[in-house]
């Protein structure tokens, strides 16, 4: 009998004690998670059309459109904006490798892309702006397939 009284003792303890101490940590969190600054900025770049040209010849577009994170605290201090300079080596990059096999675009290796591209843009407007770069789509269409879908 006594057990009994003891355990429904603890069990009246624990709930009152988490009905008064729950609330009180939710209000705690909120708190810090209103408190902390946002870090990074997402935005998305316009479609990106490379031509693929090959002996004198355009033989398709490659149709990129990236999405990126940018530092809000960096960017005031840099020298210029990394919207058009992002748009500008990501078609440096993609029109100057002769590597991509555009009949297979899933073995691309996107990570290195993303990371050349942040070194490069970063190194352009002269500060750590440019976080991350994500690739939303990469396609190919060949000069026939364009002509024939405008």
């Amino acid at each position: 009998m006594m057990k009994a009284v003891l355990i429904a003792l603890a069990a009246s303890a624990a709930t009152l004690g988490g009905q008064m101490v729950v609330p009180r940590l939710a209000t705690v969190q909120e708190k810090i998670a209103g408190s902390k600054p946002q870090t990074t900025e997402a935005r998305k770049t316009h479609e990106i059309n490379v031509p693929r040209i090959k002996d004198g010849v355009v033989k398709g577009y490659a149709v990129i459109l990236l999405s990126y994170a940018v530092d809000p605290a960096a960017l005031r201090n840099a020298e210029m904006a990394p919207d058009s300079i992002l748009v500008d080596e990501a078609f440096r990059y993609v029109y100057n490798d002769d590597t991509i096999d555009f009949d297979h675009l899933d073995r691309f290796d996107f990570a290195k892309m993303s990371r050349a591209l942040i070194r490069t843009v970063n190194a352009r407007v002269k500060g750590d702006v440019l976080v991350d770069v994500g690739v939303q789509e990469f396609t190919y269409a060949p000069v026939g397939e364009v002509r024939m879908h405008p």
